[in-house]
């Protein structure tokens, strides 16, 4: 269910914020842009202290046996403030993340705008060749999400297919190379919120492989726990997207959308 159950999550005394994240390459953009929204002294690394994740994990556990969305928000909420060190960590971990996020919704729109030529006409051919709509996702995917072999950038191009899968078995006649300003900031918002989840399962979520809790009630809370932080994500989007009327930066953007996020959970504890 998204976790392997031989993977225990992030220890004590590592780093909060990877500096490795930086070298990660995206498809078809030539300048990387110097991050600048790492604000963690590379000469100051903070490391994690032990059982960063303690209270987090006994709050998960008792969402995923009972169903109480008020566990679930104390597991955030845990999870940003004392597994994490803050939501500022929260969302600088997730840079990644935010970096394809803003390729993603830059790649539709450029499409949309006929500014993609490359893109465009690849997906122009496709679609005459008669082409399925999923395989017009592998190669938007392809060209959005990097390509090598790390779990942060496998998690992309999952969280990259769900996202756009899932707009298009909600909306089959959409055309993926049109899509309207709300369409692109829903796929966006959904990409980043997989994108959330992906990373709170992989530091936290082994309590949902337990053999002692019904399978069941582990698929049903899963899913649940999905849709809640993905929906928490989509309005903090819908907030900063109303209050910026020039999207000078994207990415700064959406990781003020995480950050903002975690900020509500943390309210929790």
């Amino acid at each position: 269910m998204g976790t392997s159950a031989s993977s225990k999550g992030p220890g004590s005394g590592v780093s909060f914020d990877p500096p490795w994240l930086d070298d990660v390459d995206l498809p078809n953009i030539t300048h990387p842009t110097v991050d600048k929204l790492n604000d963690i002294s590379k000469e100051n690394i903070i490391l994690a202290p032990k059982a960063r994740f303690r209270n987090a994990r006994r709050d998960l556990s008792d969402y995923v046996r009972s169903g109480n969305r008020d566990s679930l928000r104390r597991a955030l909420g845990n999870y940003s403030k004392s597994g994490m060190g803050g939501a500022r960590n929260v969302a600088n971990r997730l840079r990644l993340s935010t970096k394809v996020a803003s390729n993603l919704f830059n790649t539709l729109y450029s499409l949309r705008e006929g500014t993609n030529s490359t893109l465009g006409m690849i997906i122009s051919k496709l679609k005459a060749e008669g082409a399925n709509a999923y395989q017009l996702i592998d190669i938007i995917v392809e060209n959005v999400c990097p390509n090598g072999g790390s779990i942060d950038e496998s998690s992309c191009r999952d969280s990259g297919n769900a996202a756009l899968s899932e707009f298009i078995e909600k909306q089959p006649d959409a055309d993926i190379s049109n899509l309207s300003d709300d369409e692109i900031w829903t796929l966006t918002g959904s990409f980043l919120g997989d994108e959330t989840f992906n990373r709170i399962q992989l530091d936290i979520g082994q309590v949902f492989e337990r053999q002692d809790i019904p399978l069941t009630d582990r698929v049903v809370r899963f899913n649940d726990m999905r849709e809640y932080i993905k929906s928490e994500i989509s309005a903090q989007i819908n907030l900063l997207r109303n209050e910026k009327k020039l999207l000078v930066d994207l990415q700064s953007i959406l990781q003020s959308t995480i950050k903002n996020t975690f900020k509500v959970f943390e309210v929790e504890v």
